[in-house]
């Protein structure tokens, strides 16, 4: 047995709206298909034409058809626990550093030392971390 391909990150939300509006209105992600689960939550896509969806929403805690789906009681705390976070490929760190600026969304920019590539880190409205990976020529 191997794995195959790394499928998609479940997020618990305490604001469902606010969270698919930062991955959706300020990342980017297409919010699509979603099977009709006996709780609300989002699937967001990282093109329309994905046949998977990379990030799962769901509120934080529900009731007895989250629970039951999921299979345990949701008493996570907020933030990226033990997972530091979610990291996306990118182009354009400039518009993002703008957007990020022209919304007042505090972020850390890096440079990784001795390799081609920049990084944006940000919180979503839960405070789960998210890398945003530019490549750089040279």
């Amino acid at each position: 047995m191997s794995l195959k391909t790394f499928e998609h990150v479940l997020i618990l939300a305490d604001d469902l709206k606010k969270t698919k509006e930062f991955y959706v209105d300020l990342l980017g992600l297409k919010d699509g298909y979603r099977p009709d689960f006996p709780f609300p939550g989002h699937w967001l896509y990282l093109n329309e034409d994905d046949k998977a969806a990379c990030i799962h929403l769901a509120m934080r805690k529900q009731g007895d058809g989250q629970d039951y789906y999921i299979g345990k009681k949701n008493n996570v705390k907020s933030g990226s626990g033990a997972i530091d976070h979610v990291a996306f490929n990118c182009e354009d760190i400039d518009s993002m550093k703008e957007m990020f600026d022209n919304k007042s969304i505090e972020y850390t920019h890096r440079k990784v030392p001795g390799f081609p590539l920049e990084q944006l880190f940000v919180d979503d409205p839960d405070g789960v971390k998210v890398e945003l990976n530019f490549p750089t020529k040279g």
